[in-house]
C-alpha cells in the first residue's frame, strides 16, 4: 500500500459522507470525525469482533485479524 499524504486522501474520498460527534470524556471535549469509505456492513464487522472477543475470552486465545 502507497504512503499518501493527508492531501491526497482528501481528494480521493471527497465525495464520501462524513459524520461529526462531540463527545465529553472527563472534562474534556473530544470530536470524532467519521468518513465512510468502504462497502462494509458496520453491523456485521460490530456482530463478528464482538463473537472473536467473546471466543477469546472463553478459550483464552487471541482471535484472527480480519
Amino acid at each position: 500500500m502507497k504512503n499518501r499524504t493527508m492531501q491526497e486522501m482528501n481528494e480521493q474520498y471527497k465525495d464520501c459522507p462524513v459524520q461529526i460527534n462531540t463527545y465529553v470524556v472527563d472534562g474534556r471535549t473530544y470530536r470524532v470525525h467519521s468518513h465512510f469509505i468502504g462497502d462494509k456492513d458496520i453491523n456485521d464487522v460490530m456482530y463478528h469482533y464482538a463473537e472473536d472477543r467473546a471466543m477469546s475470552e472463553m478459550l483464552g486465545i487471541v482471535p484472527k485479524t480480519a
